[in-house]
């Protein structure tokens, strides 16, 4: 329900009623009548148009506007777009003494400035940018973002020219993904996340911030998402492209949103938002046996059956779960030279596969 009208109020107070229903402890503070002489004050929920008057030393700000059941911003701000709006915000935004926290389903960056034409509907994209910034953003500057290296620029001109409508460093607040992907007839609607191995890659915190939380996150969300590895770009440009181009045509073919789920009511959840079931071993395993105890074709399988749960790896984590697998402690020069080869074969770079070997 959009915020600051009485259904989203109704809503808040009843997810807090149910939340107490479990949780005794909390009625002493909620029940809190008028200051005391310690100065501790009652628990407010309020709309944009009652909270005139009150402040409180720390403040949660709702933004219930949002993007609709087909991802697109709804610019319907109620109040924000009347006469007057602006006034009514600035109040809200000024009510916290110590801390304000805002909760919003978008950022400032969904917003399309030349769509707010009112100026309640402008200062909130405003103050979006301030609340991202952590107070640091008064208006007067542009989110800074990492600049595109010389191979997201051949990513960007390779897959734009080959057909994919692609915004790069698409998102807010240092979460940004590397090209969003719109849909082909629908403006504004992003459904194929590209993330590739550059400087925002790079510029990330820990692996698995930038690699599998990202990832089953945006999936969660209903985006699709594909992976360009630069080693992979620079020795099979062509081949890449075209994996690109079927990721973009999957993400775009017959699919209608649930606006409950972000995805096709009959869709199942993306690969990897979910691991799935490998099956059994294609391998007789004889863990802690020498490495050359197994040919290479056995050490492919062994790799194509660890990946065939979807979840996003490196060449390293495939290593060390394959080492797992074969009971290794160490990577030793044998070991190593053995995985890499078959990882190198299963990623395309190592030349024509083998056959399998005769039973």
């Amino acid at each position: 329900a959009p915020p600051f009208r009485l259904e989203a109020i109704d809503g808040i107070t009843e997810l807090l009623r149910r939340q107490r229903a479990n949780r005794p402890d909390f009625d002493e503070w909620f029940d809190r009548g008028p200051a005391d002489r310690e100065g501790k004050e009652p628990f407010f929920v309020k709309n944009l148009e009652r909270v005139q008057g009150d402040e409180r030393d720390a403040i949660i700000l709702t933004v219930g506007y949002g993007k609709n059941a087909d991802g697109r911003m709804v610019y319907r701000f109620g109040p924000l777009n009347v006469e007057g709006g602006e006034r009514r915000l600035n109040v809200a935004v000024t009510r916290a003494r110590a801390r304000m926290t805002v909760v919003s389903s978008f950022c400032a960056a969904d917003l399309d400035p030349t769509r707010l034409k009112a100026v309640g509907a402008q200062m909130l994209h405003r103050y979006l940018s301030y609340a991202e910034s952590g107070g640091s953003n008064l208006g007067d500057r542009i989110m800074e973002y990492p600049p595109l290296n010389a191979f997201e620029r051949d990513v960007l001109d390779k897959l734009t020219a080959a057909g994919l409508p692609l915004i790069p460093q698409y998102g807010c607040s240092g979460y940004w993904i590397d090209f969003a992907a719109q849909h082909p007839t629908q403006p504004g609607r992003m459904v194929l996340a590209i993330e590739a191995d550059g400087a925002t890659y790079h510029s990330s915190e820990t692996a698995r911030q930038r690699d599998r939380l990202r990832q089953e996150h945006l999936e969660r969300l209903g985006w699709r998402f594909h992976r360009i590895w630069s080693t992979e770009w620079f020795h099979n440009r062509d081949k890449e492209i075209g994996r690109a181009v079927n990721a973009y045509k999957r993400a775009t073919e017959g699919r209608t949103l649930d606006p409950h789920r972000g995805r096709t009511p009959t869709e199942e959840a993306p690969p990897a938002a979910k691991a799935r079931s490998r099956g059994p071993v294609p391998v007789d395993i004889y863990r802690g046996v020498q490495i050359g105890y197994y040919d290479h074709e056995e050490l492919v399988q062994l790799l194509e059956w660890i990946e065939s749960d979807t979840l996003l790896r490196t060449d390293d984590d495939l290593m060390v779960a394959a080492m797992h697998e074969l009971g290794y402690e160490r990577k030793g020069p044998k070991i190593k030279a053995a995985l890499q080869a078959a990882i190198d074969d299963i990623k395309g770079r190592g030349g024509p596969r083998r056959p399998l070997r005769s039973s």
